[in-house]
């Protein structure tokens, strides 16, 4: 199975809300040998139980994919409360209009576009400047790739004045455990890989008509083409070993946020017939950890099962009477998590 296609992802313009900072750096370190360099990591293939070492899979890279997305495809995903979408494509007047700009229209990666915010009304825009969003175009639809959480201040842009947004994308050190995209001037996304996207900002104005007004949002947004070859699933270098037990996988993995927590083991397990899975592209897969490390080694098992440890209640987030479930490559998986020894 090539570990490229879809996982269910989060809409929205900023997907979780934090009180706390967000700092403008990636969660993690890179780190580990390039996968496609032939360094061997431990893993099972003589029968159950036992170690032994096999190449790490070298992924296909293919080009920037050709599909466009129509100009009426709905955007953003999931959004209720916009009422009004604004691309720049569609700006006849510029200089009398408030609108999102870029400074490209296309880039190759590692590469850099900066997307400005304009105000040309003559009243405040209420806003958050934390709370872009950055949309993946695949498989049919607009993707919510970044950021996972988003810090909560109220921020204005005034009558005539512009915000900036330098975004750096990049498709580089695959092996980061743990990706963070943040920031309201300087901001890297990463990894990504080729295809159409979208950056986007939204908010409404002080004093219009419609109350509340944050439930009547206005939405600017920018589409732009990343040339590059496309993004494939590798394991994280937070993966120290890997045994084959019949159709399971153990995967072995230090947190990359950190050893203090609870010995537990995230599992999934293949079910195609799990109710209301999420579906989500592999840019989205890369910001979920350990499920990166589940569907990386998933391949021809029935199961994959990650030790490690966590932090979180319940374990790992895992609400298991929602029964959570994903599809990722047309191939769906229940999520489960246990708590084990130390």
């Amino acid at each position: 199975m090539h570990r490229r296609r879809f996982l269910a992802g989060v809409a929205g313009l900023g997907a979780f809300g934090v009180a706390g900072c967000i700092d403008d750096t990636s969660a993690g370190a890179p780190g580990g040998t390039d996968p496609t360099d032939g360094v061997s990591t431990p893993t099972g293939t003589d029968g159950p139980g036992t170690p032994t070492a096999t190449p790490l899979r070298t992924p296909t890279m293919t080009a920037t994919p050709p599909e466009t997305p129509p100009h009426d495809a709905p955007f953003p995903p999931g959004r209720e409360d916009v009422d009004r979408v604004v691309w720049y494509r569609e700006v006849s007047d510029p200089a009398g209009t408030t609108h999102l700009s870029y400074s490209t229209s296309s880039l190759s990666l590692p590469g850099e576009i900066s997307l400005t915010l304009q105000n040309n009304a003559d009243r405040q825009f209420m806003t958050n400047f934390y709370d872009w969003a950055l949309y993946r175009w695949e498989g049919g639809r607009w993707r919510h790739v970044a950021p996972l959480f988003v810090n909560q201040p109220l921020m204005t842009l005034e009558p005539g004045e512009s915000h900036t947004w330098t975004v750096t994308l990049g498709d580089e050190n695959l092996e980061t455990p743990a990706f963070r995209a943040s920031g309201t001037h300087e901001v890297t996304v990463e990894p990504v890989g080729g295809g159409h996207y979208a950056f986007a900002v939204d908010g409404w104005w002080e004093d219009q008509d419609e109350t509340p007004a944050h439930e009547h949002e206005a939405v600017y947004a920018a589409r732009f083409e990343v040339e590059g070859p496309q993004l494939p699933l590798v394991p994280s270098s937070a993966v120290t070993a890997t045994r084959r037990e019949g159709d399971t996988v153990v995967v072995e993995a230090e947190n990359p946020r950190g050893s203090d927590g609870t010995p537990a083991t995230y599992v999934l397990t293949r079910d195609d017939a799990a109710p209301g899975p999420r579906e989500l592209v592999t840019e989205q897969v890369y910001r979920e950890w350990p499920l990166r490390e589940a569907l990386a080694h998933a391949d021809g098992a029935s199961e994959v099962r990650v030790e490690t440890t966590t932090g979180i209640t319940p374990l790992f987030g895992v609400h298991e009477e929602d029964n959570p479930a994903v599809t990722y490559d047309g191939e769906t998986f229940r999520i489960g998590a246990e708590e084990r020894e130390g």
